[in-house]
């Protein structure tokens, strides 16, 4: 075990023997990593940083539970994980019927932004709507293509198919 799980895991302990100032040893040290974990399930970082809150919710909840044997990053990698995806199926953020129809990618570059960008902005409004909010949201709303094809109910492999084909389309118009 390295020394990070090594720390994770003796703060754990100490929580579960009721050392109060362990867990704010330990989402100092972990918090971080925690975040940057959920965010990739999740649609937004203010949704990733509830799942942390809860996580460490349900550490203190059940670190007595916690078996010193394993690596505790592990532990909350997992805890992380599960907690990202029963919040993803709790609330069902994502899907394009909720997406506002006035968001469109072509409205990034304003008016005065001179002929090449009118241009662009043009064979971006040309897209047919699903592959302009494919690249609104992957580009500009900063969502993975995983992200995406989570909240789409789509294989990874064919988003990013998908997002390709756009990309070389838009690339030969251009």
């Amino acid at each position: 075990m390295d020394k990070l799980a090594e720390k994770v895991n003796a703060l754990i302990s100490a929580i579960a023997e009721g050392d109060k100032s362990a867990l704010g040893k330990l989402y100092g040290l972990t918090a971080g990593y925690l975040c940057f974990m959920a965010r990739k399930y999740l649609a937004d970082k203010s949704y990733a940083e509830d799942v942390v809150s809860e996580v460490f919710l349900r550490v203190v909840q059940s670190a007595y539970t916690f078996n010193q044997n394993y690596n505790g990053l592990n532990w909350l990698f997992k805890i992380t994980k599960n907690t990202a995806l029963n919040f993803n199926s709790r609330t069902s953020r994502f899907s394009y019927e909720d997406i506002d129809a006035h968001r469109d990618i072509a409205d990034v570059f304003s008016p005065g932004d001179g002929d090449e960008l009118a241009h662009i902005r043009s064979k971006l409004r040309a897209l047919p709507e699903d592959e302009r909010e494919l690249l609104y949201y992957r580009y500009w709303e900063g969502y993975t293509v995983r992200e995406l094809a989570g909240r789409l109910g789509k294989p990874v492999m064919s988003v990013y198919d998908k997002l390709k084909k756009i990309l070389k389309k838009l690339k030969n118009e251009l």
